[in-house]
């Protein structure tokens, strides 16, 4: 059954820490505008009406906090350390002498409530942060980083590469017990005359303590078992809006639409119109431009490097939809083909026009006549570079560097969300969403005591590497 602190009476009304606790310390301020009552109501249908108590939910997601304020990945450590101190006992409504709950409590407590009450929780600061003003809701900033799992590359386990199923009703000869399926490890299989180590993938092996983690490696990041967290945050105040927790081989672009939409649904509920859209390369893709354009969306987001915009010896006549080549021939469409998952429009030259063609052993090497494949959303994607290339594509791209990055340098380095601190996707959805909520807090209790201060301050080193960017390495237009 859901538990509810009582208070105690306190023996010694002069030893109060309240008494102890300076007027401006950040968890007594915090105190001042965190409500959190209405956890009581949510999290009933996920307890019993009889039984042991439970720890104090709002108590739960108080210590959650303070882990996240304290950069503290441990809940053993989170226990320790706010045992000793009086603002965090302060903060928890707890008496001088009066024992915090157990880690293991919180473990389980995490694992019970479902990701919805955290989301809930998030929304509900998010909220407080619109009502403050903090919140512009036109531009947002969207990236990606990995987080490391709760899980070490020691406990690490090949998949099984054969398995036979049997027939309804059939049993093994050998073993008549056995009724399932037969599986044979792939230590058993290797055993050849050469054996070949294989590289260590996602395909052969997976985590033994938790397997939705994944393998992967970026520019700068060791290889170990990761999830993918992905984040966004508004240009005005730099309050996070959405974070969720993906799988670290699923690429960026494959996120971007769903998280578009649920910061837009969520925007209008406060009369918020979401306009521009900025996101590094790993978002991009064809689809994306055409769908965030269909939806009246202006996105800045860099083309992948696989996609040529040019094609050497032709030239595109968007009035016929065909392409010319160097002897002034047609390629007419020939429609729209589904190849490994890319939407490409076919151009091909008429029967024998290239049989007489001096150019036909450099040009159509092999076959018969000259066939170009191009992305069917090529006009997109040369929208896309001319808005990119232009002076506000330039500043959008700064102002992009600008706001989400040190958001999450901030939550990897000073919010304990460098490591995940149990194992699961969930899990690891909850934790990021704890850590976004503290650090809006953090924001918004300084915009509410000081409101110069709303804004990103960057440490000194980001700002002259931002001004050498943008000023040496961008090439400025010239100015007549």
């Amino acid at each position: 059954m859901v538990g509810q602190r009582e208070n105690l009476i306190n023996p010694c009304p002069s030893l109060t820490i309240e008494n102890y606790v300076p007027k401006n310390n950040f968890y007594r301020r915090l105190k001042s505008i965190l409500e959190l009552n209405f956890v009581y109501e949510a999290v009933k249908p996920f307890y019993g009406k009889c039984g042991q108590k439970s720890i104090d939910p709002v108590v739960f997601f108080k210590l959650l906090l303070v882990g996240h304020f304290e950069n503290i990945c441990s809940d053993r450590a989170l226990i320790v350390s706010s045992q000793l101190r009086l603002d965090i006992l302060y903060f928890l409504d707890f008496k001088l002498g009066e024992r915090l709950p157990c880690h293991s409590t919180i473990s389980r407590t995490r694992k019970r409530l479902p990701v919805v009450l955290f989301e809930k929780l998030f929304e509900k600061v998010l909220n407080a942060c619109i009502d403050a003003g903090m919140v512009g809701g036109q531009s947002q900033a969207i990236d990606g980083a990995f987080v490391e799992a709760n899980a070490s590359l020691d406990k690490l386990e090949s998949k099984l590469v054969l398995q036979w199923k049997l027939l309804p009703g059939e049993v093994l000869a050998d073993d008549p017990s056995t009724n399932a399926s037969q599986a044979i490890a792939f230590s058993l299989v290797e055993k050849t005359a050469k054996p070949r180590k294989p590289d260590r993938s996602n395909t052969l092996y997976q985590s033994n303590t938790d397997p939705q983690a994944r393998l992967a490696q970026k520019a700068g990041k060791p290889f170990r078992l990761y999830y993918l967290s992905s984040m966004a945050v508004d240009t005005y105040h730099h309050i996070i809006t959405h974070i969720q927790a993906d799988y670290a081989d699923e690429r960026d672009s494959v996120h971007l639409l769903a998280i578009v939409d649920k910061i837009a649904t969520h925007f209008k509920q406060h009369n918020l119109l979401l306009k521009n859209i900025l996101a590094d390369g790993g978002f991009g893709s064809g689809l994306n431009y055409a769908l965030l354009e269909s939806c009246g969306y202006t996105a800045y987001i860099p083309l992948q490097g696989s996609y040529h915009p040019v094609r050497e010896g032709f030239s595109y006549d968007a009035r016929k939809d065909v392409y010319l080549c160097r002897q002034g021939k047609e390629l007419s469409n020939q429609g729209i083909r589904l190849e490994k998952g890319f939407a490409n429009a076919t151009y091909l030259a008429k029967q024998g026009e290239c049989t007489a063609c001096p150019l036909k052993k450099v040009c159509c090497q092999n076959r018969g006549r000259k066939k170009l494949v191009v992305t069917a959303y090529h006009n997109h994607y040369q929208r896309m570079q001319q808005r990119l290339e232009s002076r506000k594509g330039k500043y959008m791209k700064w102002r992009r560097m600008a706001t989400v990055e040190p958001v999450f340098g901030s939550l990897l380095n000073n919010f304990g969300m460098w490591r995940a601190n149990a194992r699961g996707k969930q899990s690891a959805h909850k934790m990021m969403l704890m850590a976004a909520v503290a650090y809006n807090l953090q924001k918004l209790l300084r915009g509410l005591t000081h409101p110069k201060a709303k804004s990103q301050i960057m440490h000194l080193q980001q700002v002259n590497i931002l001004y050498f960017l943008f000023f040496f390495v961008v090439p400025q237009p010239r100015r007549f």
